[in-house]
């Protein structure tokens, strides 16, 4: 089950409320990392079969345009219809309305909509995006959106991914993409499960994408695994990870 951490308690928590399978989430859809760590939830709850709801809450700033770009879905709407589970804001943008006296306890986690529908049981909060006018900013505008995408799934930095971060994840999502290519052309093999495994639990640990990408590396380079079965698996962790891995099949020369 995904796992994720109350920025306010530091406390990690089921992202499902014990006894269902529904999630609604929110976030400030001026945030990029915000937008894209919705999206990951929802990716993720899904995996687990989960029914899914993301939904923007109001900011003081312009929404993101177009975040189809960075693959991250389009929202369910502007605001859920009862309790939202997982609000996830980012540096300096608060949830502006009251949570539950006790949000990260177990009785709260379980407790009735009516009970916790005064705010989020996780309250999550993400570094801030690059600020307008700084170098940082111009190389977000400039990047390819699914370079910075991975950049911003890598980069343990609080501090936003600049010009030679995203130029070096370019070059990555490249690389993985070549492969993907390459593997495609090998006879098609079952997925490798503990690998696989692996990603997908760092995933839920938290959102620990860097982790995770750096597993789903070791898995592309991995002479041991048939090429077939590092296609088949790269495909099936892009499902999660949202970077296009399949882009280049039938390009190479």
């Amino acid at each position: 089950m995904l796992h994720l951490t109350d920025t306010p308690t530091g406390r990690p928590q089921p992202a499902a409320p014990p006894g269902t399978r529904r999630l609604r989430v929110a976030y400030c859809p001026a945030s990029l990392r915000a937008a894209l760590a919705a999206d990951l939830v929802r990716r993720a709850g899904e995996r687990h079969h989960l029914l899914v709801a993301v939904f923007r809450h109001a900011c003081d700033r312009p929404e993101l345009p177009d975040p189809l770009r960075f693959n991250i879905h389009p929202p369910n709407g502007d605001g859920p219809d009862a309790r939202v589970d997982v609000h996830i804001t980012p540096d300096g943008h608060q949830w502006s309305g009251d949570r539950p006296a006790d949000a990260s306890s177990d009785a709260s986690a379980g407790a009735s909509e009516e009970q916790a529908a005064d705010g989020p049981r996780i309250l999550r909060t993400v570094p801030a995006d690059a600020a307008a006018g700084t170098p940082e900013a111009e190389a977000w505008s400039a990047a390819d959106p699914l370079a910075l995408r991975l950049a911003l799934l890598a980069g343990p930095s609080d501090a936003p991914p600049g010009a030679d971060v995203i130029a070096e994840a370019a070059v990555r999502l490249a690389l993985l993409r070549a492969d993907v290519a390459r593997f495609a052309e090998s006879p098609s093999a079952a997925l490798a499960a503990a690998p696989v495994a692996e990603v997908h639990a760092a995933v839920d640990d938290d959102l620990d994408t860097a982790r995770a990408l750096a597993l789903t590396d070791a898995l592309r380079a991995d002479p041991d695994v048939p090429p077939g079965a590092r296609f088949e698996s790269l495909i099936h962790l892009d499902r999660t990870l949202g970077l296009d891995l399949a882009q280049d099949i039938g390009r190479l020369p």
